[in-house]
């Protein structure tokens, strides 16, 4: 496939892990889904960790503080054209700028956030670097969704922050889900996750394609990830979730 560039304001541009141990992580995607790791100019850019499929950019990774208070994660970044009217927006909505929007030299303008309901988001402002440039490809970004505590609070805060048109979905299963949609796209979701997070933060949920689910969860145990939750078909393909080696959770769908 061609490379892709994220170009709707909103719409999910960058996934980046935070980890305790770079090095095993690198060790392990690279394993698993066949990327590159590239480790960036220590003082220009911390030593971050840009991951690639095929020479076209797919994630990125950086450490995580020693006295950090939360486990190894995935994150999401929506693409913004404006990074300081989308704090300014954000906090109007309800949520909380985590500190204020950043330069990164050369590359754009990145934030970070805590939405209404308690859920981490970034935020980024292209510049040379315009985030992934491939999806839906083995080892590539199928989907992102969020799985809400409070379901009509992500709802609101979403669309006012960022300008959503959700769309509801029917599942035809007894929970609530909506979709922003943009000219006929299906961007990314928010799952009203109530029951199954039983208590749990709200979180981001990244899934990567596989073209053998399975295939990639084995490999994945081999590896020296945790199965989290087994291999299952669903209407929207065959899906997986597993534990890597340093605590963070991830998503394989099928493609």
């Amino acid at each position: 496939m061609p490379d892709i560039t994220v170009t709707t304001p909103g719409a999910p541009c960058w996934l980046e892990l935070t980890t305790s141990d770079p090095a095993r992580s690198q060790e392990f995607y690279s394993a698993l889904f066949g990327w590159d790791a590239a480790t960036g100019d220590e003082v220009l850019y911390g030593g971050y960790v840009s991951f690639n499929s095929g020479n076209r950019r797919v994630a990125g990774a950086m450490k995580k503080q020693d006295d950090a208070p939360y486990p190894d994660t995935w994150s999401v970044y929506l693409l913004t054209t404006d990074a300081t009217e989308t704090a300014a927006a954000i906090a109007e909505a309800g949520g909380t700028n985590m500190f204020e929007p950043m330069s990164v030299p050369e590359m754009g303008v990145m934030g970070f956030a805590t939405d209404a309901t308690g859920a981490t988001v970034g935020y980024w402002q292209s510049g040379q670097h315009t985030g992934y440039q491939v999806e839906r490809e083995h080892g590539a970004p199928v989907w992102c969704e969020l799985l809400a505590s409070d379901f009509d609070k992500a709802v609101e805060f979403y669309e006012k922050a960022f300008g959503w048109t959700l769309k509801n979905e029917d599942t035809g299963d007894d929970f609530r889900y909506m979709v922003f949609e943009k000219d006929g796209q299906q961007l990314c979701g928010i799952y009203d996750a109530a029951q199954m997070l039983a208590g749990e933060p709200p979180t981001w949920a990244v899934y990567f394609g596989s073209s053998d689910v399975d295939a990639t969860v084995a490999q994945a145990l081999e590896l020296g990830a945790t199965i989290k939750d087994e291999a299952t078909d669903t209407p929207y393909g065959r899906i997986a979730t597993f534990t890597d080696p340093t605590g963070a959770v991830c998503r394989v769908m099928s493609i």
